[in-house]
């Protein structure tokens, strides 16, 4: 028992001994750097651990990311398919807005010559001392004016084949209601002489022998010539020029 005794504390001391040992490292080491290496021990086993998760996790969000990027574009370019057709839509319509309107294109709208040309009263002579009137061949258009302002602006038709003659003249003392010409066979009313004393008149559209006025003729105000050298106007203009424009008011034409 003795022997077994002295044995058992000699096993003692030497595990406790080799207990010592191995601990006396860890005694000697640093708190901090131990803490570090367990921290850094656990960071390795939770990403080892979690990684294949975030994989799978990583791969489905790039899939639904996909999937949406296709939707939206969807969307976005529904007629990605086709740029040569809105290509030329929009050509087309830019050359729609740059198109001027044909003068004869309008003459199944035209000029309604039973009415004044504008909407607006016309200027009153004796508030406007330096009145004219302009008369455009080009447009096909009598300007109104006192100086360099512009009052009213009328539709006209002037002589066919460069017939109304050019220059600067003055309203003449021959005016009247009516007018017949049978060599042309056509009158008109409201007319107002600017050259040759009853040659070349302001007046409104043509009538007929009866006094009707001939709708064929009057379509052209304002669109082209038709006259034999006279000015047309629409039937209240011509009125208002008859009655109104004093004798001796200067007449352009150009």
């Amino acid at each position: 028992m003795a022997v077994w005794g002295l044995d058992s504390k000699r096993l003692k001391r030497r595990a406790l001994a080799m207990l010592r040992w191995l601990l006396d490292p860890v005694r000697r080491t640093p708190v901090v750097v131990t803490s570090a290496l367990l921290t850094l021990l656990l960071t390795v086993l939770v990403v080892n651990l979690f990684q294949p998760v975030d994989a799978a996790h990583a791969e489905r969000s790039a899939g639904a990311s996909a999937s949406s990027t296709a939707t939206v574009s969807a969307r976005q370019f529904p007629k990605a398919h086709h740029p040569g057709k809105s290509a030329s839509s929009s050509v087309t319509k830019n050359q729609t807005k740059q198109q001027k309107p044909d003068p004869a294109a309008t003459s199944a709208h035209p000029v309604d010559w039973l009415k004044p040309s504008q909407q607006v009263d016309y200027p009153d002579p004796a508030a406007h001392p330096g009145l004219s009137l302009e008369v455009s061949l080009q447009d096909q258009r009598v300007y109104v004016r006192d100086g360099s302002q512009l009052l009213y602006t009328m539709y006209a038709s002037t002589g066919m084949d460069d017939s109304t003659p050019r220059g600067s003249f003055r309203i003449q003392s021959e005016r009247g209601d009516h007018f017949y010409n049978p060599s042309e066979g056509m009158g008109a009313r409201y007319y107002t002489s600017f050259l040759n004393h009853g040659v070349f008149l302001f007046h409104s559209v043509p009538t007929d022998s009866k006094g009707s006025y001939i709708k064929e003729e009057a379509d052209m105000l304002g669109i082209r010539p038709g006259s034999h050298g006279c000015i047309r106007l629409t039937v209240p203009d011509a009125r208002w020029i008859m009655q109104s424009v004093p004798t001796g008011t200067p007449v352009l034409v150009k």
